[in-house]
């Protein structure tokens, strides 16, 4: 009687053993991951006639985040978040509703 429910426990423990090796080794393997893929940025801008004009862009986790933001010369803000090629956030508008939109983004949370 008393083997038997030893042996269940023993059971019990390897296999939360497991699950927590499984879930070390994941943590571990996404911690490597953040730490070694590349980031790649690309920013270009000029300041002719006192009109700002530029261009932010990044890549992130080896291309699968991507994001892009510009403005030229008192127009729209154009921007846009990509995950997996697929948009998750764009940001189109004057700067001022731009600033209004990030600022309400940051108020849900």
């Amino acid at each position: 009687m008393i083997m038997g429910v030893l042996s269940i426990l023993l059971a019990v423990l390897r296999t939360a053993a497991l699950i927590i090796l499984i879930l070390v080794i994941m943590l571990i393997i996404l911690a490597a991951l953040l730490l070694f893929s590349p980031i790649g940025y690309r920013l270009r801008g000029s300041f002719a006639d006192e009109q700002p004009d530029g261009t932010a862009r990044f890549s992130a986790f080896f291309g699968v985040l991507k994001g892009e933001i510009s403005y030229h010369h008192g127009a729209a803000v154009s921007g846009e978040l990509r995950l997996f090629g697929i948009r998750i956030y764009n940001i189109e508008g004057s700067p001022e509703d731009a600033l209004r939109s990030f600022e309400e983004d940051e108020d849900d949370r």
